[in-house]
């Protein structure tokens, strides 16, 4: 069976500035892209194969809409898992994904940590859709996804906490926040190790939130990855 790492690096053709967001800057996500890409190919385990969204969106809530639709495809096109991974997002160690989780997934809280029906929130950045998920969640999902509203900045995220959480899943098998650790670079003045509920040692993906600062964002990402030995 086939494992997909995607990832997306394109164009947002949209250059304002959105949700309180800088406007998109393609060059710094380019990097950013790279940065992760190469941390997979380093600590990822198993045999896996990449593939990289680039074809330009209208916005960055257009590009979610599109990821939705083209993740869809890929996944019912042949039996493959398929692991997503946000451009600002690195692989600090040794990680086993693939073959590891039969239910669809997302792995630690977002910001808020809740919302109305979500006691606990889940961020996206990090996403596995393995072979044997189930075809009816799916299915429920894909109806609400016809009504998307590009308003709204978390709408697939709330799409995939739906599909998360209706999988009644016990908290302490949900919750894995070593595989996608919080640690936004600049915006937010938290305790990272209380809001992840565990230190950054025990981290194995690190998301750092490219959109509150890039330049920021892809120097953090640089350290990291000469820190761990990333070959870029």
């Amino acid at each position: 069976m086939k494992n997909y790492v995607v990832w997306t690096n394109c164009q947002i053709q949209d250059p304002q500035r959105e949700f309180g967001l800088e406007a998109p800057n393609y060059k710094n996500y380019d990097r950013m892209c790279e940065i992760s890409l190469a941390s997979a190919r380093k600590f990822l385990g198993g045999a896996w194969q990449s593939k990289i969204f680039t074809d330009p969106a209208a916005s960055r809530t257009a590009m979610f809409q599109q990821n939705w639709q083209r993740i869809w495809d890929l996944w019912h096109s042949e039996p493959c898992n398929i692991l997503y991974l946000d451009s600002d997002t690195v692989i600090t160690r040794a990680t086993d994904i693939f073959g590891r989780f039969p239910e669809f997934r997302l792995f630690n809280w977002s910001t808020p940590k809740s919302k109305p029906g979500y006691p606990n929130y889940f961020n996206a950045g990090v996403r596995y859709y393995p072979a044997t998920m189930s075809k009816e969640i799916w299915a429920a999902a894909a109806e609400t996804a016809k009504n998307w509203d590009l308003t709204i900045w978390d709408q697939e995220q709330l799409i995939f906490n739906s599909m998360f959480w209706s999988q009644d899943l016990s908290w302490e098998d949900a919750h894995r926040p070593e595989l996608n650790w919080q640690c936004p670079v600049v915006g937010q003045k938290i305790d990272l190790v209380e809001y992840n509920g565990i230190p950054p040692e025990a981290a194995h993906i690190i998301h750092y939130h490219g959109t509150r600062s890039s330049d920021a964002a892809v120097k953090f990402a640089e350290d990291i990855a000469q820190r761990v030995g990333i070959n870029l």
